[in-house]
């Protein structure tokens, strides 16, 4: 089910190179999940109203009523919203998919990612933190990364700022990886890096199975909604859609070149 929602801009911050987006949508808030991507459009006349730009939901508070976006003004589809003032209103369309989904025996959390969709790591180590164990593994670029205050203060916080590439790095520096002990792992990485941490985590862990790890997939989703099928991936249940039966997929579930 699609849900609509009229929204305005609450706060604006930003973050050196980041933009920081706490938008009025009491209605959303209430319902939104870690994962999620919203579809977001200014209602502006004359607008084609089959423009909407994606992004995946950065937090969601029920008690103000408002959710977060981290705008990155390298992606050119999103950099309009960085010259928005607070009071400006929106248009939110929340597709259907799949979020990220834990089981209650789960203790102890790692989230690892980069790119365009680590907010949705943010939004699950916020929402999880005090609940479970939570370590958060991210790299980038500097000046491109989300400050650690955002988070709180029972999340541990690894960082690299060497660039995308260095996040395996970060994980397996140590004997003691991350990525022996969680209970479960949930990733937020550019397709390019999927098969790379199918490997990792096989040749880390002593046993992978169905449930251990969940990835939400960055990447382009032109219309959100299903209809172009222009962002299907391979699964063992075939070739799905990234913004309908995603955008969280189990790892063991995707097909990879490996």
């Amino acid at each position: 089910m699609h849900l609509y929602h009229t929204a305005t801009i609450h706060t604006y911050r930003q973050f050196e190179q980041l933009i920081w987006l706490s938008v009025k949508a009491a209605s959303l808030a209430r319902h939104a999940q870690p994962g999620q991507i919203a579809l977001v459009r200014h209602p502006q006349p004359g607008l084609d109203p089959l423009l909407w730009t994606t992004l995946f939901l950065a937090g969601a508070d029920p008690a103000t009523g408002t959710v977060e976006f981290l705008i990155d003004p390298r992606d050119p589809t999103v950099i309009w919203l960085s010259d928005l003032s607070p009071g400006t209103a929106l248009e939110l369309c929340v597709p259907g998919g799949k979020h990220f989904s834990l089981k209650a025996s789960t203790q102890t959390l790692l989230l690892a990612g980069t790119g365009a969709a680590l907010p949705a790591l943010l939004f699950l180590a916020r929402q999880q933190a005090g609940r479970q164990n939570v370590a958060l593994f991210i790299a980038g670029d500097t000046g491109f990364l989300p400050p650690p205050f955002l988070l709180p203060p029972t999340v541990e916080i690894q960082i690299s700022l060497a660039g995308e590439a260095t996040l395996f790095d970060l994980l397996t520096s140590s004997p003691q990886s991350p990525l022996r002990w969680a209970d479960q792992i949930g990733l937020a990485l550019p397709p390019t890096m999927l098969a790379p941490a199918a490997n990792v985590i096989r040749s880390t862990r002593l046993r992978w199975q169905l449930g251990l790890a969940q990835v939400v997939v960055a990447g382009s989703l032109p219309c959100g909604i299903g209809v172009c099928r222009a962002c299907q991936i391979e699964t063992r249940h075939g070739w799905q859609r990234r913004c309908v039966e995603g955008p969280v997929f189990d790892l063991y579930d995707l097909r990879l070149s490996l």
